[in-house]
């Protein structure tokens, strides 16, 4: 749907402005103005209704108006491994269980990923790549980034690969550990050409940017993950990034990661990171979970940020990023869904809930606050912007601003059966709506979804397409590939056993004891 001719408002009963203003930052029957794809006017709709006389209204006056939520971390597979026939398990099974799921073609992928993320309220996601190698992957980032921008959701998009590791940590000590048949298959999986990867890369990276990047999407850098890095690439990251273009990477998800950081570098990960220039203020740690002190600390001083995916590492078992210490350390931290929730159904509302719930255990101490649901909210919204390379410009109702707005209803959160006028309307959406009570969601001015109907994206042919596509089955390729990984991964999990011994016996959430 184009965007609306002349200026129009949107109304709510209540208007959450900025969240970091808390209760100031809130409107009781008010209004935005959209010209165009800005925010034109904020105020009460009485106000504007004269000021604007005869535009066109959306909102009944009984909805909360407010930012649209942002996903910092998505990897746009647009359906969870558990509807795709495999279960979540630690993160090194689960790179070996994967290979089992239906590779669905990126047309596919990003639409469910669109579909699901509009849904729920929110309007910006990042794609962030994994294993963008070669033609393929050159071929899959361009037919995804075609579908999301149809379908209306504004984007922030990260090719990604790594050029070490990519069987196992330590790939050729590993790869020693094999039998002599799995060594044949697995060599080239080990033995591969990175400065082919590195100049694949970058040619995909300048012709993205080139193509992409601009007012309404954002084309980042990845190095999948700190722990699949060669020096070398790290470098010229930084270099191309040139303290200008955001750069994302997992790190330190799992507490083998911690460990192999040690092996690998005979120093901390986030140590040898500063080293080469990645711990920076245009850098985005994803998970970052088995940090240490002096890791928070260094990341707060250099301006690094944080995604936090508080769903996916419980369902991924990887533990508990440290979230509260790390705010209070300055590390901007931000929301990220990571395509794993815990309702299985990608809800950002949900997921917002996750963030505020999980973070309350931080401490035991009665005079300290928890995370308050405006803090969640800046997480899930101003500080996913700022990752995602649209910092100032979307994640608050400000004039000047994008427009990208969500209405939600409150008849469910107010009126099943009762809530009390005196309880704050922000700590009730979090604490109990869902992404089924989004009924409208604009974004850069245009509606993309109205009453609860997507407007750009033909939601009933894009399920047929996937069940069709589904129902097939893994192509006999597919399904050998998958087999000879299954016969490889009991040799990791011996790889791997006894790494994570030394490396959780701190924990900064302390959650029960065992004397």
């Amino acid at each position: 749907m184009k965007a609306m001719n002349g200026t129009w408002l949107m109304r709510g009963k209540h208007v959450l402005t900025d969240q970091r203003k808390k209760e100031k930052g809130v409107l009781r029957d008010g209004a935005i103005a959209i010209e165009g794809d800005r925010i034109a006017a904020v105020g009460g709709f009485s106000e504007l209704e004269k000021k604007y006389s005869g535009a066109r209204v959306l909102g009944d006056g009984k909805q909360l108006l407010m930012p649209g939520l942002i996903d910092a971390h998505s990897h746009g597979r647009g359906m969870s491994p558990i509807q795709k026939g495999v279960k979540n398990d630690f993160l090194e099974n689960a790179l070996f269980d994967w290979a089992y799921m239906h590779l669905l073609p990126p047309e596919l992928c990003a639409g469910m990923t669109a579909y699901h993320h509009i849904r729920s309220g929110c309007t910006l996601l990042h794609h962030n790549g994994f294993d963008d190698d070669g033609p393929i992957g050159r071929s899959r980032a361009h037919q995804a980034i075609k579908v999301y921008l149809d379908s209306g959701v504004r984007l922030a998009f990260s090719p990604g690969v790594r050029d070490e590791s990519k069987l196992a940590l330590d790939e050729f000590a590993f790869f020693k550990t094999l039998p002599a048949d799995l060594q044949e298959w697995a060599k080239p999986r080990v033995q591969y050409d990175k400065a082919q990867i590195e100049a694949d890369y970058f040619a995909l990276y300048a012709e993205l940017l080139s193509r992409y990047d601009g007012g309404d999407t954002r084309i980042l850098l990845s190095p999948s993950w700190a722990h699949g890095l060669t020096e070398k690439f790290a470098r010229r990251v930084v270099d191309t990034a040139a303290g200008k273009t955001q750069i994302h990477m997992h790190t330190l998800q799992s507490p083998v990661q911690k460990a192999y950081g040690l092996r690998r570098h005979g120093k901390p990960t986030m140590q040898w990171l500063d080293e080469v220039g990645l711990v920076a203020k245009n850098v985005t740690f994803g998970h970052a979970i088995h940090v240490t002190q002096a890791d928070i600390e260094l990341m707060g001083r250099r301006g690094a940020s944080v995604t936090n995916h508080p769903s996916c590492n419980f369902i991924m078992r990887n533990g508990i990023t440290p979230v509260m210490q790390m705010r209070k350390a300055g590390v901007t931290v931000a929301m990220g869904m990571d395509d794993k929730t815990i309702n299985d159904d990608e809800d950002a509302v949900m997921e917002l809930r996750m963030m505020h719930k999980v973070h309350r255990l931080s401490s035991y101490e009665l005079t300290e606050p928890p995370m308050d649901a405006y803090e969640a909210l800046e997480i899930a919204t101003i500080n996913g912007a700022r990752v995602c390379g649209f910092d100032g410009q979307v994640g608050a109702l400000a004039p000047g601003m994008k427009a990208d707005a969500v209405l939600v209803d409150l008849e469910r959160v107010e009126n099943e059966p009762w809530l009390d006028p005196r309880s704050d309307i922000v700590e009730a959406f979090v604490q109990r709506a869902m992404g089924s009570d989004v009924d409208t969601v604009v974004i850069n001015g245009r509606v993309a979804m109205e009453q609860r109907r997507l407007k750009m994206l033909g939601v009933d042919a894009l399920f047929r397409e996937v069940r069709e596509f589904c129902s097939k089955g893994l192509p006999e390729e597919q399904r050998k590939r998958a087999e000879m990984l299954a016969r490889i991964k009991p040799y990791a999990q011996k790889w791997y056993k006894g790494w994570d011994e030394p490396m959780v016996n701190e924990p900064f959430y302390r959650v029960n004891s065992r004397i």
